[in-house]
């Protein structure tokens, strides 16, 4: 469905991204939409899922490390706003970023464009807890996350 994230990536080789951001394309496909050729509402959901994956990896946390009695970051909320329709064979970027963080929570937000100076399509913002699987208790964000882009925090 989707290739690999584009600028501002990749990473620099030593440390975390000064900027914590990516756009990630996306292709639109005949199992992202309705009959009428427009992409569902729960198809924004998994594209979004793949573009948080992709940024989270590029901030230095990999899927790998999300498993176990590790810390996996589990949607707390979800607010999107459809502007536009996304349609069948599109190409689409989504711009995904970490926008503020907190002791036991980060904020996201995502905009879907069809091309780098278009209209947003589709505007998202997620509150991500990391949570220990095993508990299921909620967990400190990462100390690295909050080391480098403590001047995201909110009061």
């Amino acid at each position: 469905m989707s290739t690999k994230p584009t600028t501002p990536n990749p990473a620099p080789q030593a440390g975390l991204p000064d900027i914590p951001e990516l756009v990630h394309p996306v292709k639109i496909y005949f199992y992202d939409t309705d009959a009428g050729g427009v992409v569902h509402n729960v198809a924004y959901l998994r594209m979004i899922e793949q573009a948080r994956s992709e940024l989270s990896e590029y901030l230095g946390w990999p899927l790998s490390d999300m498993t176990g009695d590790n810390a996996c970051p589990v949607v707390g909320r979800t607010e999107i706003d459809y502007i536009k329709p996304a349609r069948l064979g599109d190409r689409l970027e989504i711009h995904a970023r970490l926008v503020a963080v907190e002791k036991v929570r980060f904020h996201l937000e995502f905009e879907m464009r069809r091309n780098p100076g278009e209209v947003v399509l589709m505007r998202c913002r997620q509150i991500m807890i990391p949570v220990n699987l095993a508990t299921g208790k909620p967990r400190p964000l990462r100390s690295d996350w909050r080391e480098k882009w403590g001047h995201l925090s909110r009061a």
